[in-house]
């Protein structure tokens, strides 16, 4: 492996700018922080643009780094703790990011599934970056076809976002920034139907039957899914309350639907 260089400051500044959404937009870059992620990113076909380590986790790091393979127009570098904490906002850091393109996915070819039975799931307005994380790498786990992120919805590409996919994002098809209403109208077209989830007043989850090609719709954690959204849907499906409480976290909400719908 190349050696690591120190990062000229005019590069670390333009970096520092991809915490923020409308840099990482306009940029079509984002920042991967952590060794699992980093290595994910590695393992995958997402191109990598550079891997920037601080001098106080150098060591340690790029020990974990040396049996995987980097493509040789990966730029390396070092720098300064100080320097380091620009890019990130975790309060105890690996020392170790990497600078990834974002990848393109054609919508013209999102519906079209070779498998008969195919599920989309879409976030509609979902706000909370943790919320959004442990969804995407609850449908990593079962297999989920691809996810749709409303406009609405936290930045997939935001650093808590990116950490909590666990490097779901790597794996999975997400289209983010989209108006859902067109989006998911053009899958009704293709043959899916739009199962919504609601707190109450929908068919029992233990009693549903899913169809061959679902598009399952998540809500806002306060206010659920929009009215708009509502319109579109085949059928509307609810969670059975068992206890006391008064809602169920969005995120455990899909672990225990997409459980139900590959049983």
């Amino acid at each position: 492996m190349k050696p690591f260089e120190n990062i000229p400051q005019s590069l670390l500044k333009s970096y520092s700018k991809l915490t923020q959404k409308k840099y990482r937009q306009s940029e079509r870059k984002f920042l991967v922080e952590g060794v699992r992620l980093v290595e994910e990113a590695l393992k995958s076909d997402w191109e990598i643009e550079s891997i920037v380590i601080s001098n106080h986790g150098l060591v340690k790091e790029v020990g974990t780094l040396t049996n995987l393979k980097i493509n040789k127009d990966v730029e390396l570098f070092s720098c300064s703790e100080k320097d380091f904490k620009k890019l990130t906002d975790t309060v105890t850091s690996q020392g170790i990011i990497a600078i990834v393109k974002m990848k393109e996915y054609q919508l013209k070819n999102f519906w079209n599934k070779p498998s008969k039975r195919s599920v989309i799931v879409a976030l509609d307005d979902v706000a909370d970056p943790g919320n959004v994380g442990t969804i995407l790498r609850t449908c990593d786990w079962f297999g989920v076809d691809g996810v749709l992120l409303s406009k609405d919805t936290v930045d997939v590409f935001n650093p808590k976002v990116v950490r909590g996919t666990m490097g779901a994002i790597f794996h999975i098809p997400i289209i983010s920034d989209v108006d859902l209403v067109p989006m998911i109208d053009k899958g009704v077209k293709d043959g899916f139907k739009v199962i919504t989830t609601i707190l109450d007043g929908g068919k029992p989850l233990n009693k549903f039957a899913f169809p061959e090609k679902a598009i399952i719709v998540f809500g806002n954690e306060a206010r659920g899914v929009s009215a708009e959204i509502q319109n579109l849907s085949y059928d509307s499906i609810t969670i059975p309350k068992y206890g006391d409480a008064e809602s169920l976290n969005v995120a455990i909400s899909c672990g225990i639907i997409l459980n139900s719908y590959r049983a």
